[in-house]
């Protein structure tokens, strides 16, 4: 029997085991992947963070309470504004410095809507790197012992409390104690029953793409509710407009998140822009693309924006540096991708009316020659756009990517899991996304980006110092 297990090996569960580890705890880390890492290694890594050493070299004046002002403006009432607060305090020292000291640079600030001031930092290769830093200082504790290729399928309890964890493994099924289990499990965004399940906005689309990690199937979601725990706003998930089929996967269930496409118009089917392309977020560009006929539109960009576009999944990307070769080849096969010289023929190609879409861009285009600050049909912000007059010109079919689950497992500001009667579970603690990200709720109903990355860690980082102690 051991001290600790903690199921997952992404941001918040290797967080605890560190933080556990670090306390004299024996650690056993459940991971139901053939390696760790989980989706934090798959994502881009972004982190909201307040008052930072960078933000404060670029001129950028910030502080939690800044942060935690817009936080709750974007979220609204439903965000847990205490565990918000706790995070923007700790962002700086639990997150930003901590990372920092184990090898993670942080290079970049950028801005993104909802943020009066930019906050989102960018770590040098992304969510792999991180995760890299973080495991191998993980591994340099004799108390954690890893077992992968082995999935937690229940919990066992005894008089009411968690004493340990039934997990299925390639040689059979065994039972694991300990004095407290972790769940760290992450969402079920890769579970398209479940996202249908929970969320209307899901059940509304036509078509979903599944943009969670590869475990990200529910499974800790599954064992927590069979134990009595209490869940707040599953049916918030958090999905992303600027994602097109992964032609690589079979049946193209899965997502690919295309970045730096800023410059792009998007389309209807009728060829018509619809809306203010600036505003391309959770909270916005996403309604926007699911009010349209079959929750779809197509993202038209030229040469110049092919260049530079590039997509967060490690596959496309070594470390921080996109794979051209890879991107190229993403334009020429995907089915969902049409290329060409002529407007009007890459729209009928596409099944656009290819007329509309040339007279659309060269509209646009006219609207980014003349020196206006707002394209006058949606207000669209046009310092530094170019026009798009570079061929090949390139239409991408869009579609919503489920990302994250805003809602999850609740728990106290300690990490402990809470059953319908709002009282502790002996024994039982979560983190990271199966509880929200931290607490159920810490976003609330639209979370800023770069909440979802450091809340994760954070909260991993609460529930392995609380059960340590």
């Amino acid at each position: 029997m051991g001290d600790v297990i903690v199921v997952g090996s992404g941001g918040a569960g290797v967080s605890a085991a560190v933080e556990a580890a670090a306390r004299g705890a024996s650690v056993i880390v459940v991971e139901a992947a053939a390696q760790v890492g989980g989706t934090a290694s798959a994502a881009a890594g972004g982190t909201c963070v307040a008052g930072s050493p960078l933000q404060a070299e670029l001129g950028i004046h910030d502080s939690p309470d800044r942060a935690l002002a817009d936080w709750l403006a974007w979220g609204g009432e439903t965000a847990h504004a205490e565990w918000a607060r706790r995070y923007l305090e700790a962002s700086v020292p639990d997150v930003y410095a901590w990372l920092g000291e184990l090898g993670v640079t942080w290079y970049e600030v950028r801005p993104h809507e909802g943020n009066s001031v930019p906050r989102w930092h960018a770590p040098r290769g992304g969510g792999r790197a991180v995760m890299r830093a973080l495991t191998a200082h993980a591994r340099g504790y004799d108390g954690i012992d890893w077992l992968t290729d082995t999935r937690a399928t229940s919990l066992v309890t005894e008089a009411g409390r968690v004493t340990g964890v039934v997990v299925a493994t390639p040689a059979g099924q065994r039972e694991l104690r300990a004095a407290a289990v972790v769940v760290a499990s992450g969402g079920f965004n890769n579970n398209e029953t479940m996202l249908r399940r929970h969320s209307a906005a899901a059940r509304s689309a036509p078509r979903i793409l599944l943009g969670g990690g590869a475990g990200a199937r529910g499974d800790g979601h599954r064992i927590l509710a069979d134990a009595g725990a209490d869940f707040r706003h599953l049916d918030v998930v958090w999905m992303y407009a600027y994602a097109t089929p992964d032609p690589d996967d079979p049946g193209s269930r899965r997502g690919l998140v295309l970045r730096g496409l800023d410059g792009d118009v998007w389309v209807d089917r009728r060829g018509h822009r619809f809306h203010n392309e600036a505003r391309r977020g959770g909270a916005t560009g996403t309604p926007a693309l699911l009010a349209q006929e079959s929750g779809t539109c197509w993202s038209v960009i030229d040469a110049g924006i092919a260049a530079r576009f590039y997509v967060s999944d490690p596959a496309y990307r070594d470390g921080g540096t996109p794979l051209r070769d890879r991107l190229d080849r993403l334009l020429d096969i995907s089915p969902f991708v049409v290329s060409g010289d002529d407007l009007a023929q890459v729209g009928r190609r596409a099944g656009i009316d290819g007329t509309q879409l040339r007279e659309t861009v060269e509209d646009h285009n006219r609207a980014r020659r003349s020196g206006l600050p707002a394209d006058p049909h949606f207000g669209r912000p046009l310092r530094g756009l170019e026009p798009l007059d570079q061929p090949p010109f390139h239409a991408i079919q869009l579609f919503p990517l489920a990302r994250k689950n805003l809602g999850g497992v609740h728990t106290d500001l300690d990490g402990r899991v809470l059953d319908r009667r709002g009282l502790a579970i002996p024994g039982l603690y979560a983190a990271g996304e199966v509880a929200g990200m931290a607490g159920g709720h810490i976003n609330g109903a639209a979370a800023l980006e770069g909440t979802m990355f450091g809340p994760s860690i954070f909260s991993g980082r609460v529930a392995g110092r609380s059960l340590a102690s």
